[in-house]
């Protein structure tokens, strides 16, 4: 199960990118999360995703 707090979700996130080398599409498959409702939460917190370091960072 993944954390509700959103910096401690992102920093989940972007280890398990970096660390397991997939695509954000990939993980949120695999964690059972809608690709629009995860943008939006993102952006409702001030960050974003990053495609070419496929990193999720802080605007």
């Amino acid at each position: 199960m993944l954390p509700n707090d959103i910096h401690m979700l992102v920093s989940i996130l972007n280890m398990k990118l970096r660390d397991d080398d997939m695509s954000l599409e990939n993980l949120l498959d695999i964690n059972d999360l809608n690709e629009h409702d995860f943008f939006e939460r993102l952006e409702k917190n001030d960050y974003y995703y990053d495609e070419q370091i496929n990193q999720i960072k802080q605007k």
